[in-house]
């Protein structure tokens, strides 16, 4: 009998814990998985968990930090001092640096990897926790040792940031070149810095031709640093004909590198009036032709009667007929056209 009495409170005991936590004393919890893993937006927690669930030994430690407010006096200084200390002290050891806009571990604004390799298997826990930090405003990379593939994989990343604007990738010389799918059309980054990767013609080329082409067109950065590289006079000439049809960029930085005066004078071409060439006329041809058709064609669902649709129809004739030297005068690109004033930095 004693032994049934002390056997009762032990029954009763997991069937309370088993309310408590909604489960059955023999029904095991689903083991978690990279894959099936959901992130909170909360960098101290996702990324030491991602990179355990990839079976790493070795991962980096997140160091947080307010963004400094403008304080004046001996309570500044300390601030200081204590932020040389602590980046002295993390330089030895791989550190993921991040800055909040304020208490809330949520409000992640700035990511700053410097001076250790990211592997890949530290850039998939990115990839997959960048997307839940909902706030995040930079990304910055400074000698991380990145390849190409993870520049492509950044690049679809960056598009699922709702507030991503601002990458740097610094020190990070690529062997194909990749920095220009960065600049790409659908890309929604507004400011770009490349300093230090070695870009030379082949990049430039890339760059310039990422900015605009007869057919396509980056609308949307407005800062880009190239300084720092080995841009020749060919490598500014290709970034000069790729500033002829961008009419978004505001800022653009080529200092310190090895452009002489042919290049400076073709960098300084387009920011003047010039003319546009005859493949240039046909795609901007094509383009306006493409748009009246579009207006059209909206006007004709929108529009009822058919007097309407003959006058529209007329109004079109009459453009038909106007002098062809007005034309001419249509299809030339001004600096005016550019709605905006670009400065570059070469010396």
């Amino acid at each position: 009998m004693s032994r049934k009495k002390q056997l009762k409170p032990k029954i009763n005991q997991e069937e309370e814990e088993a309310k408590n936590t909604g489960s059955s004393p023999n029904e095991e919890l689903p083991v978690q998985t990279f894959d099936n893993y959901q992130c909170t937006g909360n960098v101290e927690i996702d990324f030491p968990l991602l990179c355990a669930l990839l079976n790493m030994k070795e991962i980096p430690a997140v160091n947080t930090k307010h963004l400094a407010s403008s304080t004046n006096g001996t309570e500044g200084v300390r601030e200081d001092d204590h932020s040389q200390i602590s980046a002295s002290l993390l330089w030895s050891k791989p550190c993921l640096n991040i800055e909040l806009e304020n208490e809330d571990p949520l409000s992640a604004k700035r990511m700053r990897i410097s001076g250790w390799k990211v592997n890949e298997q530290i850039f998939r826990a990115m990839q997959k926790m960048l997307p839940s930090i909902t706030q995040l405003q930079s990304l910055q990379f400074w000698q991380a040792r990145l390849t190409d593939p993870t520049v492509i994989s950044l690049m679809s990343t960056a598009g699922l940031c709702s507030n991503l604007r601002a990458v740097s990738l610094e020190g990070n010389p690529l062997p194909e070149q990749s920095f220009h799918l960065l600049l790409s059309e659908d890309s929604v980054l507004t400011h770009l810095s490349l300093r230090n990767n070695r870009i030379g013609e082949e990049g430039a080329r890339l760059i310039g031709s990422a900015l605009s082409t007869t057919k396509s067109a980056n609308k949307n950065l407005l800062s880009l640093n190239l300084a720092f590289n080995n841009v020749g006079d060919a490598g500014a000439a290709h970034i000069a004909q790729g500033l002829r049809l961008n009419r978004t960029l505001l800022f653009l930085s080529l200092s310190n590198n090895q452009i002489g005066d042919s290049g400076a004078a073709r960098l300084a071409a387009t920011l003047g009036e010039f003319a546009l060439t005859h493949e240039e006329v046909v795609e901007r041809r094509k383009l306006l032709l493409q748009r009246v058709q579009a207006s059209s064609l909206r006007a004709d669902l929108e529009q009822t009667s058919t007097g309407q649709l003959s006058s529209v129809h007329g109004a079109s004739n009459r453009g038909e007929n106007k002098d062809t030297s007005r034309k001419k005068v249509k299809y030339k690109c001004y600096k005016t056209e550019r709605k905006h004033v670009l400065a570059v930095a070469i010396v």
